[in-house]
């Protein structure tokens, strides 16, 4: 079994005392240190030998939950807790093994830690797999980048298609398209973004993914076109 190092940082020392709770209860689990002070827990990451995991609240002074994963240098896996659902459309693009909304219940709790665990065998220490989370409910769907199909705007929502299951978020395609951009995801038509590595076949009309015909926009043909050319043999 593997055993992994952890640190809370939350202004407020209840919080902190729940999720130490809670992670008592996991034998592989060591909680390292806890912090109220963000700014101090930042100083101790960026000196500590060896921290697995991060439990840190978004709403805090001077430094935020979202601006300490930014600043992270050396990519260690945050979990993310908060009482304002709302913060995690504003942390659309980073790439953390979870969001918690308090108050945890244990059994959250236990799938949050499942999540990582499965991340940390399937990745190196260093780097987690590309993913974002999409908001439903009071629930935060995860979604790895390499299992998107294609996603379709929808008025205020984006449909993001991942084999025979899809979710909505509250999301421009813009503003998706800006984020997966460095994925090699494009804009094929003004409805809907692709991963152009996912394409199949192109006629001139549409593209195929996955037996799914996806119209292609007179003003975004001659760029597909340009990207086609360029990886033909």
């Amino acid at each position: 079994m593997s055993t992994y190092k952890a640190i809370i940082i939350d202004d407020e020392a209840l919080a902190i005392d729940v999720i130490a709770h809670h992670l008592n209860r996991f034998v592989n689990f060591e909680l390292l240190h806890s912090f109220t002070d963000a700014v101090e827990a930042f100083q101790y990451l960026k000196q500590a030998p060896r921290v697995d995991l991060v439990f840190t609240d978004i709403a805090m002074p001077e430094i935020s939950g979202i601006e300490l994963v930014r600043l992270s240098q050396n990519k260690i896996p945050f979990i993310m807790t908060t009482s304002f659902s709302e913060y995690a459309v504003e942390s659309f693009d980073l790439e953390v093994v979870d969001y918690l909304l308090k108050p945890i219940s244990f059994e959250r709790f236990s799938k949050a830690i499942q999540r990582f665990e499965t991340q940390a065998m399937q990745t190196s220490t260093d780097h987690l797999e590309p993913s974002f989370f999409v908001k439903e409910g009071d629930e935060f769907i995860k979604i790895r980048i390499k299992d998107i199909d294609y996603i379709e705007g929808l008025k205020d929502y984006a449909k993001i298609v991942t084999g025979n299951n899809y979710c909505l978020a509250l999301k421009t395609l813009k503003s998706i398209a800006e984020t997966l951009s460095k994925y090699h995801f494009k804009r094929i038509h003004k409805s809907y973004i692709v991963p152009l590595e996912k394409i199949s076949q192109y006629n001139g009309k549409c593209v195929l993914i996955n037996n799914k015909e996806i119209p292609v926009g007179n003003s975004y043909r001659e760029s597909l076109k340009s990207y086609l050319n360029n990886h033909k043999l």
